[in-house]
């Protein structure tokens, strides 16, 4: 049986999970733009699946406690600032 106290340590490994895999796709997608093309596509596959384990921690996060707490949904970790951009612009026109 699970106590409240284990699932309070689970969400905090969680949630260390999820803050490092955005850390970590951040700095991958960073160093994308700065290396040659081949090594660029290797960086940003796993950049994608840092941002699916974090994606990942955040899901087992709003189950366990209502709400995704690192970045949020799958719509806010797979998609690109643009995508975010004109979503906040959406009914603003």
């Amino acid at each position: 049986m699970t106590t409240e106290n284990t699932t309070a340590l689970v969400n905090s490994i969680l949630g260390e999970i999820g803050t490092a895999a955005n850390t970590l796709g951040g700095e991958l997608m960073e160093a994308c733009a700065t290396t040659d093309p081949s090594t660029g596509r290797r960086l940003h596959a796993l950049g994608a699946l840092a941002d699916k384990i974090g994606w990942l921690a955040d899901l087992a996060l709003e189950r366990t406690t209502g709400s995704a707490e690192i970045v949020g949904d799958a719509e806010d970790w797979f998609l690109p600032p643009s995508y975010h951009a004109a979503k906040s612009m959406e009914g603003k026109q």
